[in-house]
């Protein structure tokens, strides 16, 4: 398999499958989720709770990849209508890491627990000779906020015809990481303004909140753009809800950051990691883009969901259909430049 998110298929095929086959899988283990949903039932704990799980491995500045691991959870549990209030950190470091790191390493994430306003109850930490980086996995679990209903919105929700709006912009974080740590060989062709803008895209602070403020915008269903790009959020968007989709290309938010570095690199900046963008199903496309534009995010109507299942993204006349998610862009170029040098 290819480094990076295991495809929609695997996961169905080799995960999900003999999960439900031993009757080990609950309801809420179904593609496309970004979340485990349940509720215990018990008259002393009622509320609907929501679980997330990420991973990520350090490759860069130890405080970028913290935070977008602590932005993935964020985002994970407030498409399911939840809030993170309770955090599990794992960490499994490489032999011969020195202590002095592990507790700058903490402290990073107890100022990000701070920030977000969630309590860390656990974890586990390891060192182990299998791993040659920090690999990091967190576990949050979430609730409705105070005076909510605690429904949690369901992809199954989605009426064909719905309006699609993005907010955000395509290829946000996947950006911010190229110009970071490819800043040497980008500045032999970009100004240093152009680099440190791009940088700054990888900020989560504007999307959390729009993402949060969910509720308010009359929002059915939201998906957050991850790995794969924006062209992997929408087919697993679509492919959850059983629905097709048709996409205007020229109307998907984008920065001219990200078409400056992708063109160099050669990469399709719709399928590089996107997180810091969200797709959110609604029957008023304008409105909500305006409300999300209120608080400094650029939103736009980009498409609709449909009752056949095509999925068709449209460019000026011509029209192509959504493959299924292929290798994030930024795993792609990895691999080829880890090619190159072996040669």
């Amino acid at each position: 398999m290819k480094i990076g998110k295991i495809s929609d298929t695997v996961l169905n095929r080799s995960i999900l499958r003999p999960l439900r086959q031993a009757g080990a899988a609950g309801d809420s283990a179904v593609f496309g989720e970004d979340c485990a949903v349940f509720a215990p039932g018990s008259e002393s704990f009622p509320a609907k709770m929501a679980c997330s799980t990420v991973t990520g491995t350090v490759g860069g500045p130890f405080d970028r990849t913290m935070e977008m691991l602590f932005s993935q959870v964020l985002l994970n549990l407030y498409t399911a209508g939840a809030r993170c209030r309770h955090l599990f950190l794992d960490f499994l470091l490489p032999e011969g890491q020195e202590e002095e790191k592990l507790k700058k390493q903490m402290e990073q994430a107890a100022k990000l627990c701070r920030r977000y306003e969630i309590k860390a109850e656990g974890g586990h930490t390891e060192v182990s000779r299998a791993v040659s980086r920090t690999v990091i996995t967190l576990t949050g679990l979430g609730v409705p906020e105070p005076g909510e209903k605690g429904a949690v919105p369901k992809r199954e929700s989605l009426s064909r015809g719905m309006e699609l709006v993005m907010a955000g912009w395509t290829g946000a974080a996947g950006t911010a990481v190229l110009a970071s740590d490819m800043r040497d060989e980008l500045l032999e062709r970009y100004p240093e303004a152009l680099l440190e803008a791009a940088v700054e895209m990888g900020n989560p602070d504007r999307i959390l909140e729009a993402a949060r403020a969910r509720n308010h915008f009359g929002v059915s269903v939201m998906h957050d753009v991850s790995q794969g790009g924006v062209f992997a959020a929408l087919w697993e968007m679509a492919e959850r809800a059983g629905a097709g989709l048709e996409v205007d290309l020229k109307k998907i938010p984008i920065r001219q950051e990200t078409i400056e570095i992708c063109e160099y690199f050669d990469l399709n900046p719709y399928q590089l990691f996107g997180q810091g963008a969200l797709l959110l199903g609604t029957e008023r496309g304008a409105e909500l883009a305006e409300k999300l534009e209120s608080l400094s995010v650029e939103a736009a109507v980009i498409g609709r969901f449909t009752k056949e299942r095509r999925r068709i993204i449209r460019n000026g006349e011509e029209i192509r259909y959504l493959d299924r998610p292929a290798q994030d862009e930024l795993w792609r170029l990895a691999g080829e430049r880890e090619a190159r040098r072996q040669l």
